[in-house]
């Protein structure tokens, strides 16, 4: 899926884990065209030299995709307030996200901007992998797609078809759950098969809970795509807490897309 001309806008804070975030954002800015923007968010908790933070992420940003623009801004206020802000004019927010010594992702920004963000956002979770040369990478691994038959999943399916014609990777569409027969669902691939005859496809279908079938399915794929929709009365709607949680605990990075 081509993404808008509006930036791609990474937050760094100085980790190894968005200097991961950083070369991803700066592939994908490569391949759609867009300008890269490099913002940090200056708050009382984050290190002191918010330029050189911004700086030297931008100078990664150039090294690692030579001829791509760059822009950097600090702005104060907090991650996830700032980034919100952000992604009213932006193509694709993109941070990293790093794993506490329990063993769970500290991805409560990202799954935050996976309810109130304006765009797609992307959470590359353990995103110190993509910074380590020395970091064994999944990139034979497949692109997995988490569908339902949705106006949401339709779009994942989009992005998750440009994700994986540009790394040159299977994509595998993940049906979980009850809620609609797993036939009916894999009938409506049959366009996108035609319309993607470039990469290879598998369908595959679990009865388990959405939430348990698809951070199962990102232990072993190089990216996970799910679609986000709100919940709830349509006056007051809310962040669907599934998309948030499988966000917040996915081992692969998720790339959340917005139909609202």
């Amino acid at each position: 899926m081509q993404l808008a001309r509006n930036p791609i806008v990474v937050g760094v804070d100085g980790s190894t884990a968005s200097l991961g975030a950083v070369r991803w954002a700066a592939d994908e800015a490569a391949r759609h065209g867009c300008t890269l923007r490099v913002v940090h968010a200056m708050s009382w908790e984050g290190p002191a030299d918010g330029q050189g933070v911004v700086l030297d992420a931008a100078a990664e940003a150039r090294t690692w995709q030579p001829g791509i623009e760059v822009e950097t801004m600090t702005i104060g206020g907090s991650a996830a307030s700032v980034l919100q802000d952000q992604s009213r004019n932006a193509s694709l927010i993109i941070i990293g996200g790093r794993v506490h010594e329990g063993g769970l992702l500290d991805a409560s920004v990202g799954a935050y901007l996976s309810g109130f963000a304006h765009c797609p956002v992307l959470v590359v979770n353990n995103g110190w992998r993509w910074a380590d040369p020395m970091s064994s990478l999944p990139q034979h691994a497949p692109v997995v797609v988490g569908v339902d038959g949705s106006s949401s999943s339709q779009r994942a399916l989009a992005f998750g078809y440009g994700e994986a014609a540009a790394r040159h990777v299977p994509l595998v569409a993940l049906h979980a759950g009850r809620t609609r027969p797993h036939e009916a669902v894999a009938a409506e691939m049959e366009p996108w098969l035609r319309r993607h005859p470039e990469v290879e496809t598998r369908f595959t279908s679990r009865d388990a809970p959405v939430l348990d079938a698809l951070t199962e399915a990102a232990r072993t794929a190089l990216l996970l795509v799910i679609g986000a929709h709100r919940v709830g009365w349509y006056e007051h709607p809310h962040p669907n807490p599934v998309t948030q949680l499988i966000v917040h605990h996915a081992a692969s990075p998720v790339l959340v897309t917005r139909s609202v």
